[in-house]
């Protein structure tokens, strides 16, 4: 740690390497947002498949328990529904892939902010110490003129 000097003002070293942090923060912020509403999505189409199939088999028992029709149209319809469930599985793999993708970038936020936060730290500990030092030297200044003062009335009243 380098030694704080006197100066009529606090300047900090790594500032320019504080604004970056902050700025890979912000950036790291933004990109957990962006995989957080990709989630999001990929959740809503994954519920839309599981409604959409829960439809489609209601509306297959309906016609099954109804008067017999067309056995083609209910194949068909049994092939329609295992397409759905491909589509199904497919879209949970897809969400398996963004929960993970967004715990990466979770895990990329969290060092980020403690980059940011070790550097921050760093700067206010070097605050207080110039902040020491600025006390110190104006209390020797102090006593310097005081120093002087008495150093004065002395010699006058010495010359009497």
């Amino acid at each position: 740690m380098s030694k704080p000097k006197k100066s009529k003002r606090f300047r900090y070293n790594l500032e320019s390497l504080l604004k970056v942090r902050h700025i890979r923060e912000k950036q790291e912020q933004d990109k957990f947002s962006e995989l957080s509403r990709i989630l999001e999505e990929e959740q809503r189409k994954e519920e839309e498949l599981n409604t959409k199939i829960e439809e489609k088999y209601l509306e297959l028992r309906e016609r099954m328990s109804g008067v017999m029709t067309n056995l083609n149209e209910i194949i068909s319809r049994k092939f329609h529904l295992d397409t759905l469930k491909e589509k199904l599985i497919a879209q949970v793999e897809v969400v398996k892939q963004a929960v993970t993708k967004k715990e990466e970038q979770r895990l990329n936020l969290v060092r980020a902010s403690m980059e940011k936060k070790i550097i921050e730290k760093d700067r206010e500990k070097k605050k207080m110490a110039w902040k020491k030092l600025m006390d110190k030297e104006d209390s020797k200044f102090l006593d310097d003129i005081a120093t002087i003062g008495y150093e004065m009335k002395r010699r006058k009243k010495n010359e009497e």
